[in-house]
């Protein structure tokens, strides 16, 4: 075992940063003791399992009012020093040791010579190297750093450095000389409790970071597992295959076009994958990647471990994990070349390899393309594990396959518009036993889900009165983009041998993905005046819905249909009865979903014009939409995917 020291004492702040000899003492039975010795040109670092800086304004603002106001104790500092050097490990306070590093350092940049400063020690920051030569010349201009300062940021802190500098820079307790000498004396004079671990092991610091924050002091889950990661392996590989994660995690926050977390990244990678493996049949993770039972490994010499057990430690093969790390790197990669792009490229092509004679044309790639980024596209986070299982299972190996193979994607499309329909975030029961099968059952097991959805029963009242709600709260783009896919399923899928195939040419699949229909608020028209047009006899009035009213439903899914450019322009924001008259013959329209929802809208059109004159139609719709229409919209709603359901099924 490696010897370790630990100790606690409470010190000012001066002595901890200040780059210059110190001794901390205590009174010991009525004399001081010296206890810790901080020797000049010590150096403080952050190590590369920590977090990058999370501090905002708010949090500087707090911290620099707090000590303006006089001397203050600023919580616990924790360290891990290795024995007979002067370099010391930040295990806890790290955001505040930086942003009192960047204070002092600015204290210097103004005043130096003309006022007592504290030169603080140095700050060294394993995942950006740089940040040392940043910090020497006071954040010179971006535009002048050299290409290594910036590729050293493997985790895309610079932003936020410059940010933290230029907001110190302004604050009066810094630029002003006068307060600036008070800021420095009541800093110089806050204390700090510094735990202090010493021991001749590096890993140690790792160890005792985990133990630290799995006793309360609630780090992020991805530090945590960040922490298990690189105390079990000190390759660098396993750092570099991190740092290209955490880039990927920054490209899908840069695009705005896909929302995938890191922590559910990982977690549904877990799902796909670990589960292959029968080792580790039956076990059962939560969000936190910790372990929710006991449980006992499925091997010859089996290992058990307790509830609350981290999953690295469990699996506890270094090869798999960096492994893990460069399977999600691909496949994040799949997915950005999906959503950035409009259509298929070469990178996307040469994903579709299939054995001779068998090819996929262009036509169906385009297909495969628009049903992979309509799911990735989606605001609703869970269906990307299944496209993550896809990916998986299918194209990440590269190697040629069977055109049927990559024909998976209708089923992993259908499912997932499906679940986008009916079930809400948190239902993640649906796709376990997807994602966990293994690479030869997992279609088996997306067509069995499929099929769950024409139980009896299934359509219910308070999933279609779900849809409306969310109308209220979630980008009408959403909304056109899953109604299109609930038409797209409607006019072009079947299941048939166990299969989801496509059942009309692929040429009218890509056109009715293009831009040749347009999505039309047929019920509640879309206008910012709520205002919808009425026709009485021969005349013609304005009807302008409640906010309330409006809000709930003219986003809603069930509100659009697709339609030509010309016959769309025609409808105008008449009110229904005349949408319908004015299309008259369904034959016009091209799109078979369209023409089902126009017949299932009958009996909402006859009931709101029932009765209506020019002398009462206000009241009379007034009465129509507050007392019938909504549950004569959930019978419709209801009829519409039942329609669905049956067409998919029955062919």
């Amino acid at each position: 075992m490696p010897e370790l020291e630990l100790l606690g004492i409470i010190a000012p702040l001066r002595k901890l940063l200040s780059n210059t000899n110190e001794t901390i003492n205590v009174h010991v039975d009525g004399s001081m003791q010296d206890i810790l010795s901080l020797r000049e040109n010590r150096e403080y670092i952050i190590p590369d399992f920590q977090r990058e800086i999370r501090w905002e304004k708010e949090n500087l603002s707090q911290l620099v009012d707090d000590i303006k106001s006089g001397p203050k104790y600023l919580g616990n500092i924790i360290l891990t020093q290795k024995l007979n050097e002067n370099k010391f490990l930040i295990i806890d306070g790290q955001q505040r040791i930086t942003v009192l590093t960047l204070i002092l350092s600015c204290l210097n940049y103004f005043h130096n010579g003309q006022i007592d400063t504290i030169s603080p020690c140095k700050l060294s920051i394993e995942s950006f190297l740089g940040f040392e030569a940043i910090l020497e010349g006071n954040f010179p201009d971006k535009d002048s750093l050299a290409a290594e300062i910036v590729q050293s940021d493997k985790l895309h802190q610079i932003d936020k450095y410059y940010e933290l500098w230029s907001q110190i820079k302004v604050l009066d307790c810094i630029a002003n000389g006068h307060a600036a000498k008070d800021f420095i004396r009541n800093l110089g004079k806050s204390d700090v409790n510094i735990i202090l671990n010493r021991s001749d092991d590096a890993r140690d610091g790792i160890r005792y970071f985990i133990d630290v924050n799995l006793k309360g002091k609630q780090l992020d889950t991805e530090d945590i597992f960040k922490g298990y990661l690189f105390r079990n392996d000190h390759n660098e590989d396993i750092r570099n295959e991190w740092y290209k994660f955490k880039t990927n995690v920054c490209r899908i926050e840069a695009t705005k076009k896909m929302d995938y977390p890191l922590l559910k990244l990982l977690e549904h990678y877990f799902y796909c994958d670990l589960y292959t493996n029968s080792k580790f049949r039956g076990l059962e993770f939560g969000e936190d990647f910790l372990l929710k039972n006991e449980f006992k490994t499925h091997e010859d010499f089996p290992v058990k471990f307790r509830g609350q057990t981290h999953l690295i430690e469990v699996i506890n093969d270094n090869a798999y994990m960096l492994s893990s790390l460069q399977k999600l790197n691909n496949v994040i990669e799949i997915m950005l070349n999906v959503v950035e792009n409009d259509s298929i490229n070469a990178t996307f092509t040469a994903l579709f390899r299939c054995i001779s004679p068998d090819r996929i044309d262009t036509n169906e790639l385009k297909i495969i393309h628009n049903f992979m980024g309509k799911v990735l596209k989606d605001n609703k986070v869970l269906p990307k594990a299944l496209v993550m299982k896809y990916i998986l299972t299918v194209l990440h190996n590269h190697e040629n396959k069977a055109k049927e193979e990559f024909r998976k994607i209708y089923g992993t499309y259908l499912l997932s518009v499906l679940f986008i329909i009916f079930e809400n975030k948190k239902s993640k029961d649906v796709f376990i036993g997807v994602l966990k099968a293994s690479n030869d059952n997992w279609y088996a097991e997306i067509i069995t889900q499929i099929k769950s959805y024409f139980e009896p029963n299934k359509i219910t009242d308070s999933k279609i009165l779900a849809q409306y709600k969310l109308g209220t709260n979630e980008d009408v783009e959403d909304y056109k983009f899953r109604c299109k896919s609930l038409a797209t399923i409607y006019n072009f899928f079947k299941i048939e041998n166990e299969k989801v195939i496509i059942s009309e040419s692929l040429e009218s699949v890509k056109r009715f993905l293009g831009d040749q229909f347009t999505t039309e608020h047929f019920i509640i028209s879309d206008n910012q005046q709520r205002r919808m047009k009425v026709i009485c006899g021969e005349h013609e009035h304005r009807y302008e819905h409640s906010k309330e009213f409006f809000s709930k439903y003219v986003n809603n899914l069930f509100n659009f249909i697709f339609i030509s450019r010309e016959l769309n322009e025609s409808l105008s924001n008449y009110w229904l009865p005349q949408k319908m008259y004015l299309i008259n013959n369904p034959d016009i329209l091209e799109c078979n979903y369209s023409k089902m929802v126009l017949g299932e809208l009958l009996e909402i059109s006859d009931s709101m014009q029932d009765d209506v004159a020019a002398g009462n139609f206000k009241d009379k719709l007034d009465l129509f939409f507050s007392r019938d229409f909504k549950e004569k919209y959930i019978t419709y709603a209801r009829n519409v995917l039942s329609k669905v359901i049956e067409k998919i099924k029955s062919e």
